[in-house]
C-alpha cells in the first residue's frame, strides 16, 4: 500500500485554497476545496479517484479541533499513532471527533472516496459553546476522541446538497454558504445533545473495557478506585463506568462483586477452606461483611454451604 504524506501534497499545485491533481499519475488523481466559512469555521471539501490503496499520513495537529466528516462515497480509517485508536469514516455516516496534539494517517481502500468536512476551532467553540460543549469533552486528557458516529440525516443531505450545488457567486455566495453551513453545523451539533446520556464505544474503547475487567479481576483483594482504573486503561471516568454497563449490564464493581461471590461460592462447595479464610481471600477483613454480602448475591448463608457442601445454586 502506497502512503504519502499530506503536508507534501498541500504544497504542491495548490491554487489559493483548492489543491488538485496532487497525486502521482499512478496513484490517481485528488481535489480538495478550502472555505473559510467564519474565523474558526472551515468548510473542507475532498474527492479522491484513486487506481489502488494509499495510506496518507495527516499533518500532526497541535490545536484542539472539533471536526464534522460527511462521507458521501467510500470508507476511510484514520488511525491515531500513539495509541492506534482508530477512527472510521463510513459511505452515508457522519462522524463528529475531537483531535488534538494528534498524528497518524489515513486508509484509503475504495477507489472514489467524496466526504465534506467541518472543522471548528477551539476559539470559535468556546466563543459559541462555552459550557455546553467546550468543557464537556475538550478537558477529559484524551486527544483524539469519537464523540458521534450516525446516519447521515435527510435534512443534513439536503443542506449538503444546497452548498456543493450553490450557483451564485462573490458575496452572494459566501453569505449562501455561510448561512447553509451554520444550519448544517446546528443540526449536527445537536445530535451531541440528543444523546449526552448515550456513548459509541470503538475498538478501542472495548479492548480498554475488557482491559479494564483483568485488571479488576486480578486484583480482587485490593481492587484501584475508578480514577485509577481509568487512568490504566487511558479512558474517561464517565466512559469507563458507561463502557461497563454497555458490555457488561453492571458497572466496574457490581462486576467485580458478582465475579468475588462466584468465587467463594466454588471455594465453599469444594469444602478446603472455612470462611474466614474466604472472606480474606475475596477482599474482605471482616467475615461478616462478606457473610452479608455473600447471602445479599445467594439468600444463602455461607455456614449452610459448608454444612452441606453438596448445596448448589
Amino acid at each position: 500500500m502506497s502512503r504519502m504524506y499530506l503536508k507534501d501534497l498541500i504544497n504542491s499545485n495548490c491554487e489559493k485554497d483548492i489543491i488538485k491533481n496532487s497525486f502521482p499519475v499512478e496513484i490517481g488523481t485528488n481535489y480538495m476545496e478550502r472555505i473559510q466559512v467564519q474565523e474558526g469555521v472551515l468548510f473542507l471539501k475532498t474527492d479522491f479517484n484513486i487506481k489502488k490503496p494509499i495510506v496518507l499520513e495527516a499533518i500532526k495537529q497541535n490545536e484542539r479541533k472539533l471536526v464534522i466528516t460527511i462521507s458521501i462515497k467510500g470508507n476511510t480509517t484514520y488511525i491515531n499513532n500513539s495509541d492506534k485508536k482508530i477512527i472510521l469514516f463510513n459511505e452515508g455516516f457522519t462522524t463528529i471527533s475531537l483531535f488534538e496534539n494528534t498524528e497518524g494517517f489515513r486508509e484509503f481502500k475504495d477507489k472514489q472516496i467524496n466526504q465534506v468536512r467541518l472543522i471548528l476551532s477551539e476559539n470559535f467553540l468556546k466563543r459559541n459553546f462555552q459550557i455546553s460543549l467546550v468543557e464537556k469533552y475538550f478537558y477529559n486528557k484524551q486527544n483524539l476522541q469519537l464523540l458521534n458516529f450516525s446516519l447521515t440525516s435527510i435534512e443534513s443531505q439536503f443542506l449538503l446538497n444546497d452548498i456543493l450545488n450553490c450557483k451564485l457567486i462573490g458575496e452572494l455566495k459566501q453569505i449562501y454558504i455561510q448561512g447553509k453551513v451554520f444550519e448544517l453545523l446546528s443540526l449536527e451539533l445537536q445530535k451531541l445533545e440528543e444523546k449526552k446520556d448515550e456513548i459509541f464505544l470503538d475498538d478501542y474503547d472495548k479492548n480498554a473495557i475488557y482491559k479494564a475487567k483483568k485488571i479488576l479481576f486480578e486484583n480482587i483483594e485490593n481492587p484501584p478506585t475508578i480514577v485509577d482504573l481509568a487512568k490504566k486503561v487511558h479512558l474517561s471516568e464517565v466512559k469507563l463506568k458507561k463502557g461497563f454497563k454497555i458490555v457488561y449490564k453492571a458497572s466496574p464493581y457490581q462486576l467485580l462483586l458478582t465475579h468475588k461471590m462466584n468465587l467463594a461460592k466454588n471455594m465453599l462447595q469444594s469444602g478446603e477452606y472455612n470462611i474466614n479464610e474466604i472472606a480474606f481471600k475475596v477482599g474482605y477483613k471482616f467475615a461478616n461483611n462478606f457473610t452479608n454480602a455473600f447471602y445479599k448475591e445467594f439468600k444463602i448463608r455461607p455456614k449452610d454451604i459448608l454444612k452441606t457442601k453438596k448445596y448448589f445454586i
